[in-house]
């Protein structure tokens, strides 16, 4: 079987903030009731997609909510056997969390260190651009909670990073929001804008909180910020994604993949759907409790969903960066009058940074594209027990610079994006 990554809404829509901007605010019954998911659904499903995964060996989870922590510590380590125990030997399983961290505390911390989560924190910038719209239900800021937890996090070696959504309180910041995350000795960042829209009513027109001119002016600052002569040392993952592209790898975004194929979404009580976007009758694939999950990922339904990027619109068949962008999101796109589509509503915003920021990210993609070949020159070299070159030395790249001046630059080692190929 291909592989397949599975998102839990752990407890649907029930969160302990109410941030205003949140996309799955409202339940399929139109208000917030709490809910926690079933532990009938996951005896009947875990042992099911660790069969489906036992041939690539590779078990992902992704926990989201709501807030996925209100389901309990307690029952995170009821999960984490459970996988365990249905797991094919050799299985690596990789469990990451979204989570506002307010009910972090170190035991929590200890536990997901323990399981080797991966947790992403939502933090929208220093105290006074987060409290600004991440609020309780009692308009209280949880900048401070949610900072402890992070906090507590780090001090138990948790992997984390950040989700940063990029709204009116933040989007003509983007420079305060890099010297914060520096500051903070952020490593992992990722941006995503606004959209005021329900995941339950996905025929809806939906309300953008930034206008693509705002959005495009903050990423060519951000990028700006980030790019550090070529040798960034903060990972920005929609700049890390149009890397990939510029390499001419798969993106792992499907925003700007060839398919919306992200995974499966299982609700709370076995309900399945191919995206998070759209939570709605129309494009339920099924109950787990009614059909297997192998039967679901490989239905029709399922199919059509993947391929429903295209065709794309006619003004991205024809788009230079149509290789860089790929036509960003079929959800923000809109249905015309003579039956086309529009493309993506950040359209704009996507060409205003590729027009700021192609020539670096083309050098930074054929650097990155050297630096494998000189890694794959340097094993060969380092098998072979012969030395490697030395400062002065021609480039094992090809470059034809010299070696100190190019993959031997002692600079690269403090930069994510060439240190990890």
């Amino acid at each position: 079987m291909p592989p397949l990554s599975l998102m839990f809404k752990t407890v649907s829509t029930d969160c302990n903030l109410d941030c205003s901007y949140c996309y799955y605010r409202q339940s399929l019954e139109g208000s917030r009731v709490r809910r926690r998911i079933e532990r009938p659904m996951l005896e009947n499903l875990i042992p099911q997609y660790m069969a489906y995964v036992a041939d690539v060996r590779a078990a992902r989870f992704a926990w989201q909510g709501g807030e996925p922590t209100l389901a309990g510590l307690e029952f995170f380590r009821w999960l984490t056997d459970l996988q365990e125990r249905h797991a094919s030997p050799g299985t690596s399983i990789h469990n990451a969390l979204q989570t506002n961290a307010v009910l972090i505390d170190a035991e929590w911390a200890e536990f997901l260190a323990s399981h080797r989560f991966l947790v992403g924190v939502s933090v929208d910038g220093p105290e006074e651009i987060h409290d600004a719209l991440r609020k309780d239900r009692g308009g209280h800021g949880s900048f401070r909670r949610m900072m402890a937890g992070l906090d507590a996090l780090r001090r138990a070696g948790v992997d984390c990073n950040i989700l940063c959504v990029v709204g009116p309180h933040n989007v003509g910041r983007p420079r305060e929001l890099m010297r914060f995350f520096r500051r903070e000795q952020i490593g992992y960042v990722q941006f995503i804008p606004a959209m005021d829209f329900q995941a339950t009513e996905p025929n809806a027109r939906p309300r953008y909180l930034v206008s693509p001119e705002e959005y495009g002016r903050f990423l060519a600052e951000l990028f700006e910020e980030w790019y550090e002569q070529g040798k960034p040392r903060i990972s920005i993952r929609i700049f890390d994604n149009f890397l990939q592209s510029y390499v001419g790898v798969p993106n792992d975004a499907c925003v700007h993949g060839e398919y919306c194929d992200g995974g499966l979404i299982v609700e709370y009580n076995g309900d399945v759907y191919p995206c998070d976007f759209y939570i709605a009758p129309a494009w339920k694939l099924g109950n787990i409790f009614e059909e297997s999950l192998a039967s679901m990922a490989a239905s029709p339904a399922c199919r059509a969903f993947v391929g429903r990027k295209q065709p794309l619109p006619a003004a991205c068949q024809i788009c230079e960066y149509r290789q860089q962008c790929k036509g960003g999101c079929p959800r923000n796109r809109l249905s015309l009058e003579d039956g086309s589509q529009s493309p993506d509503y950040f359209c704009a915003s996507y060409k205003q940074l590729f027009r700021y920021a192609d020539e670096r990210l083309g050098a930074m993609g054929d650097r990155i594209a050297r630096r494998l070949r000189y890694e794959e020159k340097l094993e060969l070299v380092t098998a072979d027990r012969k030395a490697a070159p030395g400062r002065n030395a021609p480039c094992l790249c090809g470059s034809g610079r010299k070696h100190k001046a190019c993959c031997g630059d002692p600079a690269l080692a403090n930069s994510y994006v060439f240190s990890q190929q």
